[in-house]
């Protein structure tokens, strides 16, 4: 792992954890699965370069898994309003604490990935591909949420692929 890695997968985890403590609404599929997308592409890539032998193999999908199904169970935990209008998710401080979990169960399965015999630069490597796949789990928990609110203050109908306007007639992307 180089050093560009580790700070850019620092930055990461304090870009989100600010981000997600503070709120936001709930963006349209396309932005919110863009940020899961990219981290676990270019942590996808990143992978490649390194020489896994089956000791990492066997580790990173586990910790991929892991993340994964973390991911998914912050999604559940996550605060989903309406603010406004809109679908909002804030962090809660179960959310904190599995993001926690996760990023210190993803480094003691690395190191003792690297104990059984496995190599520390395909280890480290699969930081950013496990990152996105957390980060995608809680998106699609989350958008899943979203979806559920009432649709009637749901942004203008944008969760529900129609706008509903005043005269009754229906129009797709919405018009503003």
């Amino acid at each position: 792992m180089t050093f560009t890695t580790i700070v850019v997968a620092v930055l990461l985890i304090v870009f989100v954890l600010a981000w997600r403590m503070r709120g936001e609404a709930v963006p349209a599929p396309k932005k919110l699965f863009v940020l899961p997308l990219v981290v676990g592409f270019i942590g996808l890539q990143s992978l490649t370069h390194a020489k896994p032998n089956a000791v990492d193999i066997g580790v990173i999908v586990a910790g991929c898994a892991l993340s994964l199904v973390l991911g998914l169970l912050r999604g559940r935990m996550d605060k989903v309003s309406m603010v406004n209008g809109v679908p909002f998710m804030a962090w809660s401080a179960g959310s904190v604490a599995v993001f926690a979990v996760n990023v210190l169960s993803k480094l003691a399965l690395d190191a003792g990935g690297v104990a059984a015999g496995g190599t520390a630069a395909a280890l480290s490597s699969s930081i950013l591909l496990s990152l996105g796949l957390t980060l995608l789990g809680e998106a699609v928990v989350v958008w899943q949420r979203a979806q559920s609110l009432p649709s009637e203050n749901a942004a203008g109908g944008q969760y529900r692929r129609s706008v509903q306007q005043p005269d009754g007639s229906t129009h797709w992307p919405p018009i503003r």
